[in-house]
């Protein structure tokens, strides 16, 4: 399982403090976590950001990913990233832009088409004594 270093909500409404905690990648944001590594207090004009570093840097070395925000919280406090942990992620070529293409006939087109075709290749229904009835007075 993936392991991440994020951000977990604590505080009161409209008064945010966060805890820098190591989770597996699928539990939810302020769900079960495995470790705690510090706190971050935003509100004060000088933010409080507390951090230990050796649990970080062993975490970091074993594979957990740290978010955005947890990144640039580490920068601030001084912890070295590895290589891995600052990689961007690599965008996929856009294709070539081709001439418009033939535009195909509407879905509505099509389905009353699929209709028509269908009762075609349908098998008839036999013919029922009402039905010859009703044909013969005709």
């Amino acid at each position: 399982m993936a392991v991440v270093i994020r951000l977990r909500r604590m505080g009161a409404k409209k008064d945010p403090k966060f805890r820098i905690v190591v989770a597996e990648s699928k539990s939810p944001r302020d769900g079960r976590f495995v470790d705690e590594l510090g706190h971050y207090n935003p509100q004060p004009k000088e933010a409080e950001l507390k951090v230990d570093s050796e649990r970080a840097a062993y975490w970091l070395s074993v594979g957990a990913t740290p978010s955005d925000q947890v990144k640039s919280l580490f920068k601030k406090a001084g912890i070295a990233l590895p290589v891995r942990a600052t990689r961007k992620k690599v965008k996929k070529a856009k294709p070539a832009v081709e001439a418009k293409a033939k535009k195909g006939p509407s879905k509505r087109v099509t389905a009353k088409k699929a209709r028509v075709a269908a009762k075609a290749t349908a098998p008839k229904k036999k013919a029922t004594k009402k039905a010859t009835k009703k044909a013969a007075k005709k």
